[in-house]
C-alpha cells in the first residue's frame, strides 16, 4: 500500500476472488477472499506499468487461472506453484484473455469512485477422475508449465476435491482504490 504525506491510504490493488463449489447443479460451498500478490506479480505489475516492460512478462497476451494444493507465500513463483497443480479429472488451466471480450475482463466500472475490473466465470469441471484436493487458485500468464509470471495467488483456508461431474467457478474483482 502506498501512503501520502499523511499517512492515509493513497493507493492499493484489491483483488477478491469468489470461488464456488457445485455438485449436480446445487451450491455447496463458497469462499470469497482477498488475494496476496507474489513477488513476481508485484515486480511484474511495476515493470510493466512503468517502464514498459510488458513484453518482458507477457510472452503471449493472456492470462490462466489455475488450481494448486499445498503452502503458497509472496515469494512462490510460477516455477514453484506448477509442481503444486492437481493431475487427472481432465484438469487444465483456464483461459482469461486479457481482453474487454466476455472471454476475458468483460466489466470495467466505477466502483463508488473507485474503478474496478471483473473477470469472467472460469470454469473447472472435473471429468473422468477427480481434481484434487486443491487448496487454493492462481492467475498466470502461462498455459502449462512454470516459465512465465505468476501475478496472483488466492490459499481458500480449507481443501476441496473436486468429484467428477463437480464443477468450480472462480470470478476474480480487481479494484485500485
Amino acid at each position: 500500500m502506498i501512503k501520502n504525506k499523511n499517512n492515509s491510504d493513497f493507493l492499493h490493488f484489491e483483488c477478491i476472488w469468489l470461488i464456488k463449489h457445485f455438485r449436480k447443479g446445487k451450491l455447496i460451498w463458497s469462499i470469497e477472499k482477498e488475494n496476496v500478490i507474489p513477488l513476481e506479480g508485484t515486480k511484474a505489475i511495476l515493470d510493466t506499468l512503468y517502464r514498459n516492460q510488458g513484453a518482458t512478462y507477457f510472452t503471449n497476451t493472456n492470462f490462466y487461472v489455475g488450481l494448486y494444493k499445498g503452502t503458497v507465500s509472496k515469494a512462490t513463483t510460477l516455477a514453484i506453484i506448477s509442481g503444486l497443480e492437481p493431475t487427472g479429472g481432465d484438469y487444465a488451466r483456464k483461459l482469461c484473455e486479457r481482453s474487454t471480450s466476455t472471454a476475458g475482463w468483460p466489466e470495467l466500472e466505477d466502483s463508488t469512485g473507485f474503478w474496478r475490473v471483473i473477470s469472467k466465470e472460469i470454469e473447472f469441471e472435473a471429468v473422468g477422475g477427480t481434481i484434487g484436493p486443491v487448496g487454493g487458485a492462481f492467475l498466470c500468464t502461462a498455459e502449462t508449465g512454470g516459465a512465465g509470471t505468476l501475478f496472483n495467488l488466492v490459499a481458500m483456508g480449507i481443501e476441496r476435491t473436486i468429484l467428477a461431474g463437480d464443477i468450480a467457478i472462480i470470478q476474480i474483482k480487481v479494484k485500485a482504490k
